[in-house]
């Protein structure tokens, strides 16, 4: 099965979509196939549009044939389904009739009678068929070669059937499988379809923003978009590199060209360069697409797993592949406890800090097609069993194309069940708390993005500037990537990107290595990264509203800590923080800049316990290491207070460390006052660089 996006399907244009009365969702008269309607001409296959009439045929040895599309109706609201049809040629003890809220003809709902004077209401649930009111006898049923109106309305609780304005049932209505409709025929039928009507009740549209800028979203040209479909648009974090699923290109690898990926980079006069296959090993003879790219572009999740050649193996399932010396690496399965997925598609979603992954999937507990479900990293490196993100964010139709913006917080995703423009459309929401449950009410992003037509797949920088989607309107074939600047009230938080490169201290030499960053008050792990193994370039991104810690770890290394403050929000900043890392040898010198003190006192601050607790798992790990730590002030005031402060805070330092388990005769200490600032004290920001404890390794 392929398990990569939302299948386009022909769309309903929805009219008077804002008036508070009965509206007509759909009317389709077949004077033309503008809604392409499927038609076919074989020996055992027919169905055209021809003089206002929609003719369609089943064959002598299918036992039923269907006729679907996608059509948008609101179970919660009253509707109607009628259709004008007549059977004309066929065995009269077989049936035609209407279908509707169906995924396929393996879940549905059907209405249909037969020539001789029968209907029957039933469906199917996963292929097999259930009854709901088994075939009767009716007077009010025209024979062969007449017409009959067929009509399905619900009322509150209740649907009601009616055969030529006659109700011949009531039954208990049941949500819907999906949102196709469409017709039904039985073995050796064939009939004629005069007009097809839905009608429902009113469906507001939740708008996210009432200001109309004017402006326009911009079909990313023929550098990006072909006349094949490009779906699956992911901008990097820093918005340079563009990553697009491309379908049934020559150019892809494998017999069927089936989906590869390809990626174009920004250029300096802010046009895209041309699309550039990403060649193996992310490509392959699948289905390949990119879920998320990290924020230092040195990481990309990407969709189905691979054998350790490259080679496909499964379009079930997520992997992450890294960026090596010598290109991106074959990747590795990225595993998900108890996970299956019992819909054809899926889409996901990994957050900037790696921690979560949102997805759409269909499971045991999905309220109707697909919903959204969230999983957490654990301690082993798994993620956990999905959970469903619960009824303010999942409909009973497809609700997919997850996107969780760099704050953490803004989730943009699309779906066909909440009110839109017609398929489906983009709507944002808002996490309310760390449960990844409670969501705000999603709103829809309104005119200048959706459309009457498919509206999908949208992804954000961490500047949060411009959406990248796609959409079908106006395309040069298929499916093309859009973008458009957002309004304010339309972007997620600011967040800071915070970049560099990580050397060795003594060398200055580019490291690759793991970048860890934490909640500095708590000293609670908030996110990873990784260095590119060539160049040491790294970067993250930050929300606003905590004190962050973060540090390089790499073998035979001691990482120097560094820390910012981003309590304040300041707006989307890019920040430069280069990080070193020291060789493990007798020495060595490191400051250790996440250790605090209240002002003036020798009393830890508790956000200096995680750099603490660092230095007493080294050494552990190095059980003959001493060390020497050195205390500073910076050179206000009175020097003899000071040198006594300085030597009181290394052995609060120290006295910590015992306690933690690391034997005093392997430490010793001195402080020095101000006497050995590092830098010249004219601002208070150098005041605190002063203010600071080192440590250096005396024996290993």
């Amino acid at each position: 099965m392929k398990k990569l996006f939302f299948t386009t399907i022909s769309i309903l244009i929805s009219v008077s979509l804002f008036s508070q009365s009965s509206d007509i969702v759909y009317y389709e008269t077949f004077d033309d196939n503008s809604n392409n309607w499927e038609t076919v001409q074989s020996v055992t296959d027919f169905a055209e549009i021809s003089d206002g009439k929609y003719t369609i045929k089943s064959s002598m040895t299918q036992t039923l044939r269907w006729f679907g599309m996608q059509n948008f109706i609101d179970y919660r609201k009253n509707f109607k389904i009628e259709a004008k049809m007549r059977q004309v040629d066929g065995y009269k003890n077989q049936g035609y009739g209407i279908v509707w809220g169906s995924k396929g003809w393996e879940d549905c709902y059907e209405f249909i009678i037969s020539s001789n004077g029968y209907f029957s209401i039933g469906g199917y649930k996963n292929g097999k068929y259930f009854s709901t009111k088994g075939w009767t006898k009716s007077n009010k049923i025209n024979t062969l070669g007449k017409y009959n109106i067929l009509k399905v309305e619900k009322e509150g609780i209740l649907l009601n059937f009616y055969i030529n304005n006659q109700q011949v049932y009531t039954s208990k209505f049941k949500i819907f499988y999906g949102q196709i409709h469409g017709f039904m025929l039985k073995q050796n039928v064939k009939a004629e379809i005069d007009y097809y009507k839905i009608s429902s009740t009113s469906r507001k549209i939740d708008v996210a923003t009432t200001i109309m800028s004017g402006k326009k979203k911009v079909n990313l040209g023929l550098n990006v978009n072909s006349p094949y479909s490009e779906i699956a648009p992911i901008i990097s974090p820093d918005g340079k590199v563009l990553y697009v699923g491309r379908i049934y290109h020559p150019k892809n690898l494998g017999i069927r060209h089936e989906c590869d990926i390809w990626y174009s980079e920004l250029q300096s006069d802010s046009s895209w360069s041309k699309l550039k296959n990403i060649g193996k090993p992310l490509n392959n003879s699948g289905v390949n697409v990119v879920i998320t790219g990290t924020p230092d572009g040195n990481a990309l999740l990407v969709e189905g797993l691979y054998n350790s050649d490259g080679s496909h193996k499964s379009e079930q399932g997520i992997s992450i592949s890294h960026k090596t010396n010598s290109g991106w690496s074959v990747p590795k399965e990225v595993k998900i406890r108890n996970f299956y997925n019992s819909h054809e598609y899926e889409t996901y979603s990994l957050s900037n800090d790696q921690k979560v992954i949102l997805m759409s999937i269909e499971r045991k507990d999905t309220y109707g097609d697909m919903d959204l479900y969230v999983s957490f990293l654990q301690n082993d490196g798994t993620y956990s069993e999905p959970k469903n993100m619960g009824p303010v964010l999942n409909t009973f139709a497809q609700d997919g194309t997850p996107f969780i913006a760099s704050d953490n917080k803004t989730l943009y995703f699309s779906s066909y069940g909440h009110h839109g423009f017609g398929s489906a459309d983009i709507f944002t929401s808002k996490r309310l708390d760390e449960s990844w449950l409670r969501w705000s009410k999603p709103k829809n992003l309104g005119g200048n993005i959706n459309t009457w037509d498919w509206d999908t797949y949208l992804s954000i920088s961490a500047k949060g500037d411009f959406a990248y989607f796609v959409s079908t309107a106006g395309s040069y074939g298929g499916e093309d990537i859009y973008k458009l600047e957002l309004d304010k009230e339309l972007q997620p938080d600011p967040v800071a990107l915070i970049y560099g490169k990580v050397y060795d201290k003594d060398s200055k030499r580019p490291i690759g290595a793991k970048i860890t960053y934490e909640d500095l008050a708590t000293g609670k792990e908030v996110g990873i990264a990784e260095s590119n193994p060539k160049t040491g370039e790294y970067k993250i991104t930050l929300p606003y509203g905590k004190k962050y810690a973060f540090r390089a770890e790499s073998d035979n290394y001691i990482a120097q800590n560094e820390n910012i403050d981003l309590k304040i929000n300041k707006g989307y900043k890019e920040i430069e923080k280069n990080l070193y890392l020291f060789k493990v040898k007798v020495g060595e010198v490191v400051t250790l800049k996440n250790v605090f003190f209240e002002r003036g006192s020798a009393s830890l601050l508790k956000e200096s316990n995680a750099e603490l607790d660092r230095i007493v798992k080294l050494m552990k790990e190095n059980p003959s290491m001493q060390i020497e730590l050195m205390g500073h002030t910076d050179n206000r005031g009175n020097a003899e207070l000071l040198l006594k402060l300085s030597n009181e805070r290394v052995e609060s330092v120290k006295d910590y460390m015992v306690k933690k388990g690391i034997n005093g005769s392997r430490i010793t200490g001195n402080g020095y006052g101000g006497t050995k600032t590092i830098h010249k004290n004219d601002s208070e920001n150098e005041h605190l660089k002063n203010r600071r404890v080192e440590f250096k390794i005396i024996k290993i």
